[in-house]
């Protein structure tokens, strides 16, 4: 059944637009004339990823990136607002291996994913500083010959993501980089067992329980939670 285009919607198909263009050799302009949605099966990022491979094909782009992510802001908080009261039924990591040895947490995470109840993957991608949510399935491990492995995995502890398994979320909040109107650097996820913080900082990881690191809150600005108020 179609359903209505909401500004919503309309949102989400200028920013995939966007999304499209960055990047491209020659220069482009992208008018999106028309939405058509479904009650059912449309849902935050849908139309941004459907907008960005539609531009990609009307332009012959080969080869476009894997994953269509979305940062903005107001749109990761949609995101954000509609996994409240879910539960997180699994984390899926993806991490650097050599020599059947990895680095600590944070330093050895490439990527991962996070299963909440009854909802679509959505991995989380670190570029820079921002962290882009992909909805897709986790992909497989392979190896890079003398350069080591990535590993494909449930989290497992003690490493911080696995400490949230089977936790209810119960509200959230995005997290600003230095560029607090254009893209998300982080999420604080706020569970029954406490609050989960992960976001990205110069190509690297940031994870940590409770409260952003002092290290890090210089270049952040936590936004208004989106569930409760703020705190």
């Amino acid at each position: 059944m179609s359903a209505v285009a909401v500004d919503e919607h309309r949102r989400e198909a200028e920013l995939g637009a966007r999304w499209a263009l960055r990047g491209l050799a020659a220069a482009a302009r992208v008018t999106v004339t028309n939405l058509v949605v479904t009650e059912v099966d449309t849902n935050v990022g849908d139309v941004y990823e459907a907008t960005a491979r539609a531009v990609w094909q009307a332009l012959r782009v080969e080869d476009p990136v894997p994953y269509v992510g979305f940062s903005d802001p107001a749109m990761v908080a949609t995101w954000l607002e509609s996994m409240v009261g879910r539960r997180l039924d699994a984390v899926m990591e993806a991490r650097y291996w050599c020599e059947g040895r990895r680095e600590p947490d944070a330093e050895s995470l490439l990527h991962a994913w996070l299963l909440f109840r009854n909802a679509i993957p959505v991995g989380l991608h670190g570029r820079g500083d921002q962290l882009l949510l992909a909805k897709e399935s986790p992909y497989r491990s392979y190896a890079m010959d003398e350069c080591g492995e990535t590993r494909v995995g449930p989290a497992r502890r003690p490493d911080v993501l696995s400490g949230f398994i089977g936790a209810r979320l119960t509200d959230g909040a995005v997290i600003a980089g230095q560029d607090v109107d254009e893209v998300s650097a982080g999420l604080v996820l706020r569970f029954e067992s406490g609050d989960l913080v992960i976001g990205t900082l110069g190509d690297e990881w940031v994870l940590a329980v409770d409260s952003v690191p002092a290290a890090t809150a210089h270049y952040w600005t936590l936004q208004p939670f989106v569930h409760g108020g703020c705190r």
